[in-house]
């Protein structure tokens, strides 16, 4: 019998690595996003639609309007999740492995940390992303975003901005003021 030590084991690393991984994109920009919160990348929607932070899955919902009306019908969605999973299925068998399911989220036209979380997508942590198992996941994103008639309207996609942390220098208006003490000298 096989122990499931290196299973969690390799699943743990993988964890543990994807911030890195996020953080070592080399681009240099410091970008503060809320869990889950895609930021467009550049050239990654189109022009018309002016949207620079989309909520989770909001980049890859975009991309299944293949008529272009500013919304995602029931039909183009389960279109959508097809293509979606045949592009990340580089390798044609059939099934998502991590490292594929990792590559796809970040063909993405946004930076969306929902969708590149591999264990998302494998909740029986197999290590196997099946079509059912993908399929079950942005449906239910979908379905956070779906209105009555199971349409999607691109333009409510819009993420908010982030506020700002309590002392978090990011957003304060400056470096840290110098000199003054609380406590003066006698």
């Amino acid at each position: 019998m096989r122990s499931p030590l290196p299973s969690l084991i390799l699943s743990a690393l993988l964890l543990a690595a994807l911030p890195a991984a996020a953080q070592a994109e080399g681009d240099g920009d410091d970008i503060v996003r809320l869990p889950g919160q895609g930021l467009v990348k550049p050239d990654g929607l189109p022009a018309e639609l002016k949207l620079e932070r989309l909520v989770p899955g909001g980049g890859l919902f975009a991309s299944f309007d293949t008529n272009g009306d500013g919304k995602v019908s029931a039909l183009e969605l389960k279109d959508g999740i097809r293509a979606a999973y045949t592009a990340a299925d580089v390798n044609k068998d059939g099934q998502l492995s991590a490292l594929e399911q990792i590559d796809w989220a970040e063909s993405l036209p946004t930076r969306d940390d929902t969708l590149a979380n591999p264990v998302r997508f494998d909740p029986n942590l197999d290590r196997i992303v099946t079509f059912e198992e993908f399929a079950a996941v942005i449906n239910q994103l979908a379905g956070n975003y779906q209105d009555a008639d199971a349409s999607i309207d691109i333009a409510r996609l819009s993420a908010p901005e982030p506020k700002a942390e309590r002392g978090d220098r990011r957003f304060m208006g400056g470096p840290p003021q110098q000199g003054g003490s609380r406590f003066r000298a006698g």
